[in-house]
């Protein structure tokens, strides 16, 4: 099955879910998330072909695990238009199409 997520259920111990880093100020944020929450975890760097870091939750703790794991992708986030000229040209016909749809909204009323 196709998982586009960077953790899912242990493969060989019940209870547990495995979460996935590949950057290690990713995987370092993430540990001190787990820390201040109080999760227990198993931490283990497999560096087979390309160098993961790789956490342990127990099952009763994966809402924070998960939570922590959505702290670390809003921290380390990309912006969806990096350009600062493009993305304000974006905004400027944002805002030009509504201007104009409110404009045209109001000389349609009968």
């Amino acid at each position: 099955m196709f998982n586009i997520t960077n953790y899912s259920e242990h493969p060989t111990r019940p209870g547990y879910y495995v979460f996935r880093f590949y950057q290690k100020d990713r995987s370092d944020f993430f540990e001190e998330l787990l820390n201040k929450e109080g999760v227990w975890y198993e931490f283990f760097v497999d560096e087979e072909e390309k160098i993961t870091y790789l956490y342990g939750i127990k099952l009763k703790d994966y809402k924070k695990a998960v939570q922590a794991n959505y702290m670390v992708s809003a921290r380390f986030r990309n912006k969806t238009v990096s350009n600062p000229y493009a993305r304000w040209v974006i905004y400027a016909v944002t805002i030009g199409v509504l201007v104009l749809m409110v404009i045209s909204m109001l000389k349609s009323k009968p």
